[in-house]
């Protein structure tokens, strides 16, 4: 059986290894969404990783749900993601760019005042967590057909983009309470048209998404992200087994690079996943960053085992730079400071030491 440092392929996405750095936001790009020098060194020290995901970005300013949260929207974003993939493959590393659309949650205090977009003019949950704030969820306009296509036309620009750029692939986020995921929910998809009222209309639009992306970029660089009845969403979805055996059945999907799963999925898609799905698959082990490097690999091993072509880990890549050097050599994992993940600067973000320096020191 392969290991998790063994490299591998998944369709013209090259991995170093089985250990891929999920997508995490950090919130360090600029009041315009431009990602930062501090955002390039933070992934360039990163490049150990057998694949690295960048963080949730936003292909249209109506997707934005987060102060410092990154575009992939004009030439300034492009040319700033460029340096942070060139820092990355000068350290031999890969990288893809996860586009998400907030949706629902998106929030005008953020976004440029504008309206959230969403399937539906569904209110997810009376409050929302912007920044540091707990405020008001905005009131959605559901989209228009016109408003569809302009979505799709914004995700394919940013794959795009993200191709011009020189990354490796993207990734697009269907998961997380996200536009995409708000269209699979029938919470908050109550369209009569088709693109709401049955399992199959719910997933249209978002196989519209992805094809739209697959015919900017290639299937081969395109990988999906889902999270079937995540726990940490408000979304209501009744018929996990139909609804998402509809979404991985389309042609669109079938034929993409990768899929990834997130740990709060719900363990009866994960456990039927191998049924669903036959393409390479990532699934999130959503590990506590207190657990040993033994463990962690021991658990990885496992998740190979069950069926998954890699594993995705995210806190522990934030403290540990070298996190796959440590699990090789069962060194001490470093604790992530939570305080300062979603601060801005450099302190919590670019200042966990590598091995080397720490045993040095």
């Amino acid at each position: 059986m392969d290991t998790v440092f063994d490299p591998t392929q998944f369709g013209d996405i090259p991995l170093g290894s089985r250990l891929v750095m999920s997508g995490m936001g950090r919130r360090r790009a600029d009041a315009e969404g431009t990602p930062t020098e501090t955002m390039t060194t933070y992934y360039s020290q990163r490049a150990a990783a057998g694949l690295i995901i960048a963080e949730s970005t936003h292909p249209s300013w109506e997707g934005k749900n987060q102060p410092g949260s990154p575009h992939m929207i004009t030439d300034a974003d492009e040319q700033a993601w460029k340096k942070t993939v060139d820092a990355v493959h000068d350290n031999g590393g890969t990288i893809v760019l996860q586009l998400m659309h907030a949706g629902g949650n998106a929030h005008p205090t953020v976004n440029g005042d504008r309206t959230p977009l969403a399937p539906s003019d569904v209110i997810p949950t009376e409050t929302i967590r912007v920044g540091a704030d707990m405020l008001p969820h905005a009131r959605p306009e559901a989209l228009t057909e016109t408003g569809l296509r302009e979505v799709i036309d914004d995700f394919a620009q940013a794959g795009r983009r993200a191709m011009a750029a020189g990354f490796d692939g993207v990734e697009i986020h269907a998961g997380n309470g996200f536009l995409l995921h708000q269209f699979l929910s029938p919470r908050t998809n109550t369209r009569t048209d088709q693109y709401g009222g049955s399992p199959e209309a719910r997933c249209r639009f978002p196989v519209a998404v992805i094809e739209g992306v697959v015919a900017a970029i290639g299937a081969a660089r395109v990988g999906l992200r889902i999270s079937p009845g995540a726990s940490i969403t408000s979304l209501h979805e009744p018929d996990l087994l139909t609804q998402y055996g509809q979404l991985l059945s389309r042609p669109a999907i079938r034929s993409l690079a990768y899929l990834h799963t997130t740990s709060t999925s719900a363990p009866e898609i994960i456990e039927q996943m191998r049924s669903l799905w036959h393409g390479r698959w990532i699934h999130n082990m959503g590990t506590d960053p207190t657990t040993p490097a033994s463990e962690v690999l021991s658990r990885a091993t496992a998740t190979l085992a069950r069926g998954a072509d890699a594993v995705s880990l995210g806190r522990l890549f934030i403290s540990n730079p070298d996190l796959p050097r440590r699990l090789a050599t069962n060194a001490a994992l470093a604790a992530p400071d939570f305080t300062t993940f979603y601060t801005g600067g450099a302190r919590g973000y670019t200042d966990y030491a590598p091995l080397e320096t720490e045993t040095t020191s």
